[in-house]
């Protein structure tokens, strides 16, 4: 029956994409049949569109730790916080009811349980001073210390470590690179060097890995930025470190600022009902504006599986104005990615190029977990033998019948945006992928 419904529900949401019923249903679907990812992805687009609604925050959070997830439980329990509802660890997490079921129930009181000993006061009068202004929380912080938000990094890869991913490459020596080694070129034609760029695609693909990789080339300081390093609980402080981090990069030129999950941090402006959420986006906006602060030499990266989830002013010209695909490895990049998780591994006769060709739409990730895999049956073989020895090309025929690429269930969903909501032809690319293999 959860299956039927299941599919109903997407058939749904094929409409109606933003519908938050659906996605609420869908979720608990997803969940009664013990899908947990997939439920906690929909449940997180849920809070995306709504992102005040702390029952579904709560059911993220319970996921989250069921998946051991603990960067997700500390971002949603900082949403919790923002929302006014108090949670400063995971164990407290647990004791948290959304406010419906925190709510005084009258009809759980008799009337001799509780007795007030105070003036009469008139009911009506009453029950405005309950529903008045909501409280907000201001916080009495000083100074920020950057460095306890973020830290830079010094890359230790390169592009030519980046296996496959020409087309990518190609676009990142076009924006950032070319421009840092032609400053003459740059100055005749007037290019500027300051905007920023979106990489989409399928989870596990190398999106970081790449960004890493840029800052390697560049010699620059990377630093990364989650929603759990800007959110605050206190109305103003995520604004505040947000600029904190901004300055920070620019006090550290040339430096990356990757933007991780960048769906969570500018979601569309029109489906955020939580104002914080949306002072949040227009601060981003400013320093992308370069409103308070000189952008030159600073390089701004974001990585998403969602961007049709991102506000559509933060993709204008000046601002993350490339939208690139990053898209599961082709052959020469599997065989590449293989190689490299076999480095430290003792090995004979494993023919990489037949498992690359057996492993279309894997993600970087998925072959990861391959590798680890026949990694783990001659470790339970050496186990039993008392005797070590070399992996060879029969460890992987059970591994991979077992292990499968996790990239096409966000394939799914991304079809139904390239084929129904591509007015723009921002998706014409991924449109393509998905014809050209068959998704």
């Amino acid at each position: 029956m959860s299956e039927i419904l299941i599919q109903t529900l997407l058939q749904g949401l094929q409409n109606n994409p933003d519908d938050l019923g659906l996605l609420t249903s869908l979720g608990d679907a997803y969940r009664s049949l013990q899908n947990h990812e997939e439920a906690l992805t929909t449940y997180q687009k849920a809070v995306a569109i709504d992102s005040s609604n702390t029952g579904i925050i709560l059911k993220v959070i319970d996921l989250a730790k069921q998946l051991d997830k603990p960067e997700l439980i500390t971002a949603y329990q900082a949403l919790l916080n923002a929302n006014g509802v108090k949670s400063n660890s995971p164990n407290e997490v647990d004791d948290v009811k959304p406010p419906e079921e925190n709510a005084f129930s009258r009809s759980n009181a008799s009337d001799d349980s509780i007795k007030i000993d105070s003036p009469q006061v008139d009911q009506d009068d009453s029950v405005k001073r309950v529903r008045g202004q909501k409280l907000k929380l201001v916080s009495d912080h000083g100074t920020l210390n950057t460095d306890d938000i973020i830290e830079a990094e010094d890359s230790s890869i390169y592009l030519d470590d980046v296996g496959g991913m020409h087309q990518v490459k190609k676009r990142l020596n076009l924006t950032f690179l070319a421009p840092l080694k032609n400053p003459e070129l740059v100055k005749k034609y007037g290019k500027k060097t300051s905007s920023g760029l979106i990489l989409y695609g399928p989870p596990g693909c190398g999106k970081t890995f790449i960004a890493r990789a840029l800052a390697g080339e560049i010699g620059a300081k990377f630093f990364t930025v989650s929603l759990a390093d800007i959110l605050d609980m206190y109305i103003g402080e995520s604004e505040k470190k947000l600029h904190e981090i901004f300055e920070t990069a620019r006090r550290n030129t040339p430096a990356i600022l990757f933007f991780d999950e960048l769906d969570a941090i500018g979601q569309k402006r029109s489906n955020l009902k939580n104002s914080g959420m949306r002072t949040l986006v227009n601060q981003l906006l400013n320093e992308m504006d370069s409103v308070e602060g000189n952008n030159e030499g600073l390089f701004i990266l974001a990585a998403t599986n969602l961007p049709w989830d991102i506000d559509s002013a933060l993709k204008r010209p000046g601002r993350f104005d490339r939208v690139v695909p990053v898209f599961p490895p082709d052959q020469e990049a599997r065989e590449h990615i293989l190689r490299y998780h076999l480095r430290d591994t003792p090995f004979e006769d494993v023919d990489v190029e037949a498992i690359a060709k057996q492993t279309e739409q894997f993600s970087g990730a998925d072959l990861a977990h391959l590798v680890q895999s026949a990694i783990e049956v001659v470790f339970e073989e050496s186990l039993e033998t008392g005797e070590a020895r070399a992996v060879s090309n029969t460890d992987f025929e059970q591994p991979l019948k077992e292990v499968k690429p996790s990239t096409r269930q966000w394939f799914e969903s991304a079809r139904n945006y390239a084929m129904f909501a591509n007015q723009s032809g921002a998706y014409d690319d991924l449109l393509e992928y998905i014809r050209n293999n068959k998704l």
